[in-house]
């Protein structure tokens, strides 16, 4: 039986060149203008052009470095490096602009780059962090002897995080620009519905403990009932919304994508 999980392309955040625009250079004084948390579009007022390397891409962490040439700086050739990530600029880094030069091979830039991106990489994902590892210990506390086996976190696309707790049954998180858990669903496939009945309660169960902490198993189990859970293994067409504890949670299926989803918003 088929499985549908739409999962969203990566999003991706381009600096494009209009017309006979020209390359940039930064000046002191405009470098001392920048600030951790503007656009590449503010970036672009305060600098008046685009970067050397217009047509650079985000990479799989989301991160974009655009390089430009300094003007009048310390010394005579100098360069400005700005790192963004999730479109915000997190990283300045100037080499004889404003202090010396000091000459660097291509390992050591790549490495500076390599442990600039792990360090805000690291910074920017401790609430998923900690979702994972409080959801592993209500997995752990409640798989008995089913078989599922929690795969560590993916980051799908902008905002986005997925979990493979087994090859039909998925948990997706999604965040702010803030890196606050704003979403957690988990979604399933008929075929998931249908023989591994046990493991999508668990999956569901879990979702609910890690939303709400408070909860007791009686009111977990209100809460399916009252999205319409049945647990009987049947995929029909349903959508059912409840609010408890400023949570809201949706239960949804659907024949036509083949699939059921839990969800809790947080408020």
């Amino acid at each position: 039986m088929k499985k549908l999980f739409y999962v969203g392309a990566m999003s991706i955040l381009l600096l494009a060149a209009c017309g006979e625009e020209e390359t940039a250079t930064i000046t002191p004084d405009e470098f001392k203008k920048l600030e951790n948390g503007m656009s590449p579009d503010e970036v672009k007022e305060v600098v008046g052009g685009q970067p050397k390397n217009p047509d650079a891409k985000e990479n799989d962490n989301l991160l974009l470095e655009l390089d430009y040439d300094g003007e009048n700086g310390v010394d005579k050739e100098s360069s400005v490096s700005l790192i963004f990530k999730d479109g915000k600029l997190n990283s300045i880094i100037e080499d004889g602009l404003m202090t010396e030069k000091v000459e660097l091979t291509k390992e050591q830039k790549e490495k500076i780059f390599e442990d600039v991106s792990n360090s805000m990489n690291k910074a920017s994902t401790g609430a998923i962090d900690e979702y994972e590892s409080t959801l592993k210990q209500i997995i752990a506390k409640t798989k008995s002897n089913s078989n599922i086996n929690m795969k560590d976190k993916g980051l799908i696309e902008a905002g986005r995080y997925s979990i493979e707790l087994k090859s039909d049954i998925f948990i997706f998180i999604d965040v702010n620009k803030e890196n606050n858990i704003e979403k957690i669903s988990t979604a399933v496939s008929s075929n998931a519905l249908a023989t591994q009945n046990k493991e999508v309660k668990i999956a569901f169960e879990a979702l609910l403990q890690s939303a709400d902490k408070t909860l007791s198993i009686q009111q977990q189990s209100a809460i399916l009932d009252k999205l319409g859970f049945t647990g009987d293994g049947k995929l029909v067409d349903h959508t059912e919304t409840y609010t408890l504890n400023d949570v809201m949670y949706t239960y949804h299926s659907s024949i036509e994508n083949d699939s059921a989803i839990l969800q809790a918003k947080l408020k």
